[in-house]
């Protein structure tokens, strides 16, 4: 049996019914822990590179 319903609008409510309407989670804390381990991972880098611009002077 052939559905009528466009391939679009089928996708459409596919991801309508499955993502929009869950519970929408605090996003801000796990970007904030994100962003502390971004910075301790690239100090040490910045850090060595700062101190090998230095000496090269």
């Amino acid at each position: 049996m052939k559905t009528t319903m466009p391939i679009g609008q089928r996708i459409s409510r596919f991801l309508e019914e499955r993502y929009v309407h869950r519970a929408h989670p605090h996003y801000l804390p796990e970007l904030a822990v994100f962003g502390v381990i971004l910075l301790l991972g690239v100090w040490p880098m910045l850090s060595l590179v700062a101190r090998a611009l230095e000496t090269m002077r």
